[in-house]
């Protein structure tokens, strides 16, 4: 058949192709495969200073991992070669965050799952107008995967926690503001992009970082009529900008219950907020019960593990997902039969033991191989190429980051230092600004910022 993942060479260059169109590229074990083969061998090559992601087709960059396919197999009794899928599916995700060289993801169309996977780890990850993000696992009753783990507990607030249990999808610049990608880049410019990287002939991440900027779009203005977020009369073209902070309110808790108490609680008052809390409410309660529980609690977890503890944990729990009804009672409804009818158990979340949770998927020795990942682990990726994250920029005001000096910084000296700090980079001014409006207030000093006390 016609190969599903392609290999473009050119000068010092090397591209995967994604090409399975038809089926928006969904990953199944022989892809996984290839990829990893291609990975292997270009890291060693001396003629390969830079690797490209892509796919062949606009519509989708990856639209996620064939569970449908992985649930079939367990069934029938290929457990092994269910398991097999995870297995490398994980150690290629790993491999993209540990690699030796230089990895730029092109996000053009749906990139979701298993096409997080491949490439919210890497260090340049470009979308397009046309990206669209989402992490929609509790509604088949799975869990984030693909290193979730570690990526969504790491985004600005609870940002990634409402992510992973709602599924929410984010499009274009939203990509950029949250964090999950580093550059926005029009699709139209994307095959120049390409060309470029493929003749740079370095594999410095600094010249690749300035080759991207060269081709990033300018950020929209509030006069553009997609425009969505205004908060505080603050231009940012981000979808979630005006509940950003309800987000935190209501996902800060550590159980499932807690976060629909508060969702309920918004969702009763007047105000902007309210639609939005209700729409999440009812997206929570599609998903499966049991589903909610168990991701909410790996990604509490996931905050504190490396990047291999993190996969380790994921390979433990897809194998103990494997096992469960709702995994397939998920796939079933939601991508074979098409009725989106999933008939859950336990039915609802007060039904969910959480201590039985607990034992089946976090406590006991697990028959699992390990990964065998190699490589040091770390706690924070290695390359930020990204805009700076909340925190980031908090630190700076209250005097807790050591590059940028004392204590009792006007917002002028904050915009420069980042300015500065960043090198003008597309978006830092709209994201550095937006927070400072909504999380800083004047002192009593001279016009210099204090943080609010959330």
């Amino acid at each position: 058949g016609e190969k599903l993942v392609l290999a473009l060479n050119n000068l010092t260059g090397r591209t995967m192709v994604l090409n399975r169109p038809k089926a928006l590229n969904s990953l199944t074990l022989p892809m996984v495969q290839t990829i990893k083969r291609y990975l292997e061998d270009w890291e060693k090559s001396d003629l390969c200073d830079v690797v490209m992601l892509r796919s062949n087709s606009r519509k989708a960059f990856c639209a996620g991992g064939d569970v449908v396919q992985v649930s079939r197999d367990w069934r029938d009794g290929n457990k092994a070669q269910a398991m097999e899928f995870f297995r490398t599916e994980y150690k290629v995700n790993h491999h993209i965050a540990t690699y030796k060289k230089p990895i730029v993801a092109m996000l053009d169309g749906f990139t979701m799952g298993g096409g997080v996977g491949l490439s919210v780890h890497a260090p340049f990850r470009v979308a397009s107008e046309n990206a669209v993000f989402a992490m929609p696992e509790t509604k088949i009753g799975f869990f984030p995967d693909v290193g979730a783990t570690f990526f969504l507990p790491r985004l600005d607030g609870e940002l990634g926690v409402y992510l992973g249990l709602t599924g929410q999808k984010l499009k274009g610049r939203d990509l950029l503001y949250a964090g999950i990608a580093t550059h926005y880049v029009p699709s139209e410019r994307h095959a120049l992009l390409e060309q470029r990287l493929q003749g740079l002939g370095t594999s410095d991440y600094t010249a690749i970082n300035l080759a991207i900027e060269e081709f990033v779009a300018q950020p929209e203005n509030s006069q553009s009529e997609d425009f969505v977020g205004v908060v505080n009369d603050v231009p940012i073209d981000f979808s979630l900008a005006s509940v950003r902070d309800v987000i935190d309110i209501c996902f800060k808790f550590n159980t499932i219950e807690a976060i629909m108490q508060a969702l309920t609680e918004v969702a009763n008052q007047p105000g902007p907020a309210s639609e939005w809390a209700q729409k999440t409410y009812d997206q929570m309660n599609q998903m499966s019960p049991s589903s909610l529980k168990l991701t909410l609690e790996q990604l509490r977890r996931g905050a504190q593990l490396d990047i291999q503890k993190a996969f380790e944990l994921e390979l433990v729990l897809a194998e103990r997902r494997l096992e469960s009804h709702d995994m397939h009672e998920g796939i079933d409804a939601l991508l074979v039969r098409k009725t989106n009818d999933a008939a859950w158990d336990p039915e609802n979340i007060n039904a969910v033991d959480i201590r039985e949770l607990y034992s089946q998927y976090f406590e006991g020795d697990h028959e699992t191989t390990p990964l065998y990942l190699g490589s040091t682990p770390f706690t924070e990726y290695p390359h930020k190429f990204g805009l700076p994250t909340e925190q980031e920029i908090l630190d700076v005001v209250s005097g807790e980051s050591p590059q940028a000096g004392g204590f009792g910084m006007t917002y002028e000296l904050v915009m420069e230092f980042f300015m500065r700090e960043y090198e003008s980079k597309m978006g830092v001014e709209q994201k550095v600004n937006w927070v400072l409006s909504r999380r800083t207030e004047l002192g009593d000093a001279g016009g210099t910022l204090r943080v609010i006390k959330s």
